[in-house]
């Protein structure tokens, strides 16, 4: 049996039957079949569904973010920064995935693909439920892979409202199946044939067991485990700024997150500033009902959370360390627990040693930056660390942290740019940014005896496009003659008194001024270029160049990119760059 129960009451909601062997035989199949044609579509079909399903995410918004909120008991503002972080991660990878799956050319015979690897079992935890899934979900459709989701059993209605959102964003049907299963289903799931790799997001225990599974399956593992990040303040530190940002990087979500901050160490000459600092931000949270917009710490998810939790903190107190805040269970229903500040914690004690999943900070003091880095180093985990010190300071010493991120003067955050994950018990593999989509695709070698591109372009061996009255364009190098280029470049020549209308391109233009005097047009702001001046257009950026001289202006433009199109600023229309219909754009406008 599978049961919803709110932390914030101890009430169960709703339970549901685990699937039997059959449904989920046919979950699988049709994950397999679906994830087969769906491994073949465009890209810009499988980002279209990543746009589609960010819209949903937030069109659905606050139902899903009260769902996350009756379930996990975190406060219903976190829960909706939760939804909306997830539609900023299907968004961005609907923008970069193009980019990312890529050829990659080696050499003129030579190029490396990326293909995706197939259904991959996605293994995922309660304290995130829509995040944590997302962060996976976006970069694997986008490569072309299709998903078994077993959610964590405390969380079974955000698993399938995860379902309902990607059936209504219009996923194909079958590709990512929603399994309600026990614990001890997860093995034959991984030993099926129709599973290509796992992802597990929970505990450094269970994901040993799910590396251990996988490893006898010989498929591939990501896994992201536990983590006792430190959160280094050091004597040239903004303490004010460190130790306000240090309570946010401890107690969001009740400290129930991977990358918490979780042991603060602290330069012994300005430990009892930080600590007073601290206790007055940590004085100010507001315990409550987690859908109370005053609540900043909800209950703990479970009941043996709460229970482990505390007992590590009564551990750590009997050790010596001092009790500053906190350190009790909160008399009401639910799972609460204090905001806890713990101080003089020491190597050996269960604050400092054991990863706590909770509102419990522990505090220890170091002579100086080398026996912070020490301590920080002395953890079974690797995951992230915060870093506060001069920045001239930090480059030095972020060399010398192990773990998977160093953020400096900031609070460990994921971000779908950057990849994400540890190294020793914090697990292996990356999500998130282009080292978290390739994760889970084959590296293909392509080797092609195929004819070399030209190697010397000449004007008079390409075709000179005439852009009317006056304007020609000759591409040299790019997408048009010369396939393994990433960059689309060629010169472009005005008459006297001629000028280009106003557009912009998806891509990035560099332009320097070969001959003659122009000016340019970027952004509403005009400038004045002479020959050898050189100019640089974002993307999207409305733009034209005009021939202000008595003579031919000619300039030579570089696009970032191979795939090109110009938006014309008058009449709204988007065409292939050079192609027929751009020139017609071009005479339609009347230049």
């Amino acid at each position: 049996m599978i049961a919803s129960i709110n932390p914030a009451s101890g009430e169960e909601l709703v339970t549901f039957d685990a699937y039997d062997a059959d449904r989920v035989d046919a979950m699988l199949t049709a994950a397999a079949v679906a994830q087969g044609n769906w491994r073949w579509t465009e890209v810009s079909e499988r980002t279209d569904l990543l746009t589609a399903l960010a819209d949903t995410l937030r069109s659905r918004k606050p139902e899903l973010a009260a769902l996350i909120t009756s379930e996990v008991g975190k406060p219903l503002t976190e829960a909706v920064a939760e939804i909306e972080k997830c539609a900023i991660t299907c968004e961005y990878y609907a923008s970069r995935a193009e980019g990312f799956l890529a050829a990659e050319t080696v050499t003129t015979d030579s190029r490396v693909e990326f293909e995706p690897l197939g259904v991959v079992l996605a293994v995922m935890p309660w304290n995130y439920p829509f995040w944590q899934f997302f962060r996976f979900a976006a970069p694997a459709l986008a490569a072309g892979n299709g998903a078994i989701l077993k959610h964590a059993n405390s969380v079974p209605r955000c698993a399938l409202a995860i379902e309902s959102v990607l059936r209504d964003a219009g996923m194909p049907s079958g590709l990512i199946g929603v399994v309600l299963v026990e614990t001890e289903q997860v093995a034959g799931l991984i030993e099926d044939d129709r599973i290509a790799a796992v992802t597990f997001t929970g505990s450094t225990e269970v994901g040993g067991i799910i590396a251990a599974q996988a490893g006898r399956a010989l498929k591939k593992q990501v896994l992201e485990l536990g983590g006792s990040d430190p959160f280094i303040v050091l004597a040239d530190a903004d303490l004010d700024a460190a130790a306000r940002t240090a309570v946010t990087a401890r107690f969001l979500n009740a400290g129930q997150s991977c990358v918490n901050a979780k042991r603060f160490i602290v330069e012994e000459s300005v430990a009892d500033d930080f600590v007073a600092r601290f206790g007055t931000a940590v004085d100010r949270l507001v315990i409550g009902d987690p859908v109370d917009g005053a609540t900043t710490i909800g209950p703990l998810a479970r009941a043996n959370l709460r229970d482990t939790l505390h007992a590590q903190v009564r551990r750590t107190v009997e050790a010596g360390a001092a009790l500053v805040r906190g350190g009790d269970v909160v008399d009401r229903p639910g799972f609460y627990y204090q905001p806890t500040v713990l101080d003089h914690v020491l190597p050996g004690m269960a604050a400092f040693d054991e990863e706590t999943f909770g509102p419990v900070a522990a505090i220890t003091r170091v002579r100086d930056a080398d026996e912070a880095i020490r301590l920080a180093n002395q953890t079974e985990f690797g995951l992230a660390a915060s870093l506060w010190t001069r920045p001239e300071r930090a480059r030095e010493l972020t060399r010398r942290l192990d773990a998977g991120a160093v953020f400096v003067n900031a609070m460990v955050a994921s971000d779908p740019r950057l990849p994400f994950g540890g190294i020793k018990r914090s697990g292996y593999g990356r999500e998130l940014g282009v080292h978290g989509m390739r994760e889970f695709m084959n590296t293909k070698t392509v080797w092609s005896a195929e004819p070399a591109p030209r190697l010397v372009i000449r004007p008079d061996e390409v075709e000179v496009f005439d852009r009317g009255r006056g304007v020609r364009t000759v591409p040299y190098v790019g997408a048009w003659n010369c396939g393994p280029n990433r960059v689309t470049t060629g010169t472009t020549v005005f008459a006297v008194g001629t000028e280009i209308p106003l557009h912009s391109h998806n891509v990035e233009e560099s332009v320097l001024v070969f001959s003659g005097q122009a000016t340019a047009v970027i952004d509403g702001e005009r400038v004045d270029l002479e020959a050898g001046d050189a100019t640089w257009v974002p993307a999207g950026v409305p733009h034209q160049f005009i021939n202000r001289g008595d003579g031919e202006l000619t300039i030579y433009w570089v696009y970032g990119g191979r795939e090109v199109t110009r938006t014309m600023t008058a009449t709204g229309a988007t065409v292939a760059h050079l192609s027929a219909g751009d020139r017609g754009a071009v005479a339609a406008s009347g230049k």
